[in-house]
């Protein structure tokens, strides 16, 4: 399991240092609006939409939270409602930002969204990995105290842990960065073109996609294939929807 965990993380790591060489090779690409990106994306999602979570969810000291378990439904409104609030509102604050200092290009939306999404993918997928490296060698240590100091249900998770659930993770990762980089695209063109609506839809848009991710959490889909098949649906569907709102037209 060792080895699936660390080539999945060598093929995140060269997805996103490949998508930036060829972005900034073929479209010359702001690596200073990727950066920016990148910041948008941690002090948004990282530092005040946790903030907004610590607040109403006050999860308890084994990470139990009571909304999530006595409120469901509720749960998964306010997780995909708070996600596309704080994500999209970033990348607004950010054009409009820049706006004022330049022109707009469209290959800032491109940087930008390599930025969010490249974070996201290493924060969280990288992160979750590393993670998981950490808890199977500790499962598979001699000294058997230090496993045991490990939460009952975290064992069972990660002893229950498949193969293809390894790579599953790093697909999810995947397709999060091409939805990053659309939904930069829609809020980009919203400024740029001054239409209020590319924003709002940018804003359903994220929580939709959020949406199959928050029922798995609560239970309500209970297959982790089944979630990505949703969320590869939604991307290709996306890809559709973005080229032919934007694209067509001006052909």
């Amino acid at each position: 399991m060792t080895l699936h965990i660390i080539l999945t993380m060598i093929v995140l790591v060269l997805v996103l240092v490949g998508g930036t060489w060829y972005a900034k090779k073929r479209f010359k690409i702001s690596l200073a609006v990727m950066g920016l990106g990148a910041i948008a994306f941690f002090v948004s999602s990282q530092v005040l939409e946790k903030m907004v979570h610590f607040l109403v969810l006050q999860p308890q000291k084994d990470g139990t939270i009571s909304l999530m378990n006595e409120h469901p439904f509720l749960y998964v409104l306010y997780a995909i409602a708070m996600a596309s609030l704080f994500e999209e509102t970033a990348r607004l604050v950010f054009f409009k930002w820049l706006e004022k200092r330049r022109s707009l290009e469209e290959k800032d939306a491109l940087a930008y969204g390599l930025g969010h999404g490249g974070l996201e993918l290493l924060y969280l997928g990288m992160g979750s990995l590393i993670s998981l490296l950490i808890l199977f060698s500790l499962i598979q240590s001699s000294n058997t105290d230090v496993a045991n100091l490990l939460p009952k249900t975290t064992l069972e998770t990660v002893q229950s842990l498949s193969v293809w659930q390894v790579y599953l993770l790093g697909v999810e990762r995947v397709l999060a960065l091409v939805l990053q980089i659309g939904l930069s695209i829609w809020v980009y063109q919203s400024v740029s073109r001054k239409k209020w609506i590319y924003l709002f839809a940018a804003y359903g848009l994220h929580a939709l996609f959020d949406l199959a991710p928050a029922l798995s959490q609560v239970g309500w889909i209970a297959n982790p294939l089944l979630v990505e098949v949703i969320l590869l649906l939604e991307v290709l569907a996306f890809i559709w929807l973005t080229k032919s709102t934007f694209w067509k037209k001006s052909s």
